[in-house]
């Protein structure tokens, strides 16, 4: 018996910690069929549960490249695979912590952990267990060929994972490396590391969805790329702002909806390529909104308004690109969906412990923030981070002006601009209840960069609610369900409902059942928030 253990990957392009399943645990366990095997797989949260591993071949899948703060669930952790490291069959190492080291967070350099493991799968670990299982060992890539099938025949392994079917999202792979291969790329970036960037076929993609949705996962994500605005681009190679192929990506977002899934959403976009290609990204832009789910968010690798750093560090894009770009899916994106959130907006990555900082970095990143914000256009997020030093580059980041800075950027960007995307009184639908945390829930809808949502009383979770919003965070909001039965409700419960007192809330528990026009009564200015039936 082989066993999958799911460090949970968290990489520039791809995202593998619950609710997401990435890619690369299904390609494992396609590989493992197609050499006669079986396996059995188990994430790293059910093992700290259980704490044992069955069989005698052990495969740990981590790569937590970009740090990140997390609802319900971690990624392994260094001293996790020490204790593992006892286990007493033969350890398989894969993933991206096989080539650069398992993440330590933002600032931090990975730690290499190959020899706690008998073999470490520096490439394709799919393409590694293959070849180990017919009695071969050798670091490859995966042929194309082996990628359609092993997509296809790992794909029941969704079954095993403790967010099937709901919350759970398919990360969906179409094509890896960066465009920007041949110069370099981002000084920071795994992605140019890959070489050639290598398409997956529209078909091919279409088919592991629609096996995926047979097996029952509802909710998809095309994020496992650099840039989804250069899918199949033309002029790969010849430049590195190919050119944006339209046909093929509506082909691919044609194809998946006709499927029928509940969500599908992207990720990453590269700001030069809609730039410079503005009629063919805003093509694509109204195909995204007219194929895919509301509250997509395409990330932008900004990285730097800072014109020093961006030469220093090759980085994707000048902030006047950048500007126009989140101009450009505002333009297409802004209207607001069924959901409650606009159709498609822009997000924005800023990364610090770059080569070329200086105090002016700090300067002038918030400069174009704050030109955002006065432009009334708007981001779904700001991911302001420190860099994970993957090849030598450490620049010292000094913590108590990058504090200050994030401070700053919350207080004056992220929180204003919130309330413009989400006024108060906004309705969010089908929002899933995660996490019980003392007298408090929290939530999110299902999708890309989902805005957390939190309820100040404790509930049923595991269920979808729609809220009403009454106040707002830095990047989350509080809310009430929608609309709130107010017979239903504990008194622990009201007492914690913004403008109901715990005298108000006894008062209602011995007035049970209340009336609707007694509810007009005692909440005058937030009555319609409420329901008696």
């Amino acid at each position: 018996m082989i066993t999958i253990l799911d460090g949970f990957v968290d990489e520039p392009s791809c995202f593998g910690v619950p609710p997401y399943i990435s890619p690369y645990a299904r390609y494992i366990a396609g590989a493992i069929k197609d050499a006669g095997q079986d396996y059995e797989y188990l994430t790293i949260e059910q093992w700290r549960k259980r704490g044992k591993i069955k069989g005698n071949i052990l495969i740990i899948l981590a790569g937590a490249i970009v740090p990140g703060k997390y609802l319900r669930a971690m990624p392994i952790s260094l001293n996790e695979i020490k204790q593992l490291s006892h286990f007493k069959g033969i350890k398989i190492l894969m993933g991206s912590a096989a080539l650069f080291g398992l993440g330590q967070g933002g600032g931090r350099s990975p730690v290499k952990i190959d020899k706690f493991f008998d073999y470490t799968a520096y490439l394709d670990g799919d393409a590694f267990i293959y070849d180990f299982l017919n009695g071969i060992v050798q670091q490859r890539r995966r042929k194309k060929e082996e990628w359609r099938r092993w997509a296809i025949r790992g794909a029941e392994l969704v079954r095993h994972h403790p967010d099937f079917p709901q919350p759970l999202i398919a990360e969906i792979e179409t094509y890896r490396g960066c465009v920007r291969w041949f110069n370099g790329g981002c000084s920071f970036c795994m992605e140019p590391s890959f070489g050639r960037p290598v398409m997956r076929n529209e078909k091919d993609i279409i088919e592991e969805v629609k096996k995926l949705k047979q097996l029952g996962v509802k909710n998809f994500r095309l994020g496992c790329q650099s840039c989804f605005f250069s899918y199949k681009a033309i002029g790969i190679g010849k430049s590195d702002r190919p050119k944006p192929n339209p046909n093929a990506i509506k082909r691919l977002l044609e194809g998946i909806n006709k499927i029928g899934v509940d969500i599908l959403h992207i990720d990453n976009a590269n700001p030069a390529i809609i730039s410079t290609w503005e009629k063919e990204a805003r093509e694509i832009a109204e195909y995204i909104v007219r194929y895919a789910s509301p509250g997509n968010v395409a990330a932008f690798g900004m990285e730097s308004a800072d014109e020093v750093v961006i030469k220093e560090n090759n980085l994707n894009a000048k902030p006047d690109e950048v500007m126009k770009a989140i101009e450009i899916i505002n333009d297409v994106g802004r209207e607001g969906g069924s959901n409650g959130m606009p159709y498609f907006l822009p997000g924005l990555n800023i990364l610090f412990g770059l080569k070329g900082e200086s105090n002016e970095t700090y300067i002038k990143n918030y400069k174009f923030l704050k030109e955002v914000y006065e432009k009334d256009l708007w981001l779904r997020r700001i991911n302001i981070r420190q860099v994970v030093d993957l090849k030598g580059n450490k620049v010292k980041v000094n913590n108590q002006k990058f504090k200050e800075f994030k401070n700053k950027v919350n207080r004056e960007i992220n929180q204003p601009m919130l309330k413009k995307i989400l006024p108060y009184g906004s309705i969010l639908r089908n929002v899933y209840l995660e996490l019980n945390l003392g007298n408090a829930t929290y939530g999110r809808q299902i999708g890309t960069y989902p805005i957390l949502v939190y309820l100040p009383y404790k509930t049923e979770i595991n269920r979808f609610v729609n809220v009403k919003i009454y106040d707002h965070g830095f990047r989350s909001i509080s809310a009430i369900e929608y609309p709130f039965n107010i017979n239903k409700a504990s008194y622990s419960q009201l007492k914690n409902i913004p403008k109901i007192s715990p005298k108000l809330a006894a008062k209602i528990v011995k007035m049970k059942p209340v009336k609707i026009n007694e509810i007009k009564n005692l909440m005058k200015d937030m009555a319609e928030w409420f329901t008696a039936e």
